[in-house]
């Protein structure tokens, strides 16, 4: 995870959002890596539905997308609380 500097003269609000949208991102993409991992300890098994996985690859991959754009929302809210 990259992280970017940010400037003293931006309002400390903004900044805690920018913060929590970081968090949001990583805990997302923390999602997606156990819902991968659930993926592949129910492969091949039996007991296990036919769609589970694909379902948990669709779901890992939205997890991914909302990671994506949590982070290009919190460069954003940077980019507009430096102004």
């Amino acid at each position: 995870m990259a992280t970017e500097s940010r400037p003293a003269t931006a309002a400390p609000e903004l900044l805690a959002h920018v913060d929590d949208l970081r968090v949001d991102a990583d805990r997302m993409e923390g999602y997606a890596e156990r819902l991968r991992g659930a993926a592949a300890t129910l492969a091949g098994r039996a007991e296990a539905p036919e769609w589970s996985d694909a379902t948990l690859e669709r779901q890992a991959a939205a997890c991914t997308a909302a990671a994506a754009q949590l982070r290009t929302a919190a460069t954003a809210l940077l980019a507009h609380a430096t102004e």
